[in-house]
């Protein structure tokens, strides 16, 4: 699993980079290997105003060509951080139920295809 980050407003420090990995390593774990990248762009939305302007986009890209997004603004960059993966991680999850459901389905309409056509 590929992690990008990218900053708008401010410095990329270790402590960032490293906590940002750990929480997405947690909250991926089970599903990494349905993960090809995820792409991170940390923001600060007001600049040195300082309030609720810490803005995380998480970006999956998943190996079933299907997408996940998810965002969050919070006052602190790290709780941020841990929202927007945390959110991310369960929709990868939900992503990846329904979609594995829908290749069930499928397969059944096929099967029930090629049963009919070996009777006929």
């Amino acid at each position: 699993m590929r992690i990008y980050l990218q900053t708008q407003g401010f410095e990329l420090t270790s402590a960032i980079d490293a906590h940002v990995r750990k929480q997405l390593g947690r909250h991926l774990a089970e599903s990494e290997d349905s993960v090809i990248a995820v792409d991170v762009f940390l923001s600060d939305i007001n600049g040195p105003k300082g309030g609720v302007d810490k803005k995380v986009l998480v970006c999956i890209q998943l190996s079933s060509r299907l997408a996940v997004r998810f965002d969050a603004i919070r006052s602190d960059l790290y709780q941020a951080v841990a929202v927007a993966s945390r959110k991310a991680g369960q929709s990868v999850k939900r992503t990846l139920r329904k979609h594995k459901r829908l290749e069930k389905r499928e397969l059944r309409q096929m099967r029930r295809c090629a049963g009919d056509l070996q009777v006929s």
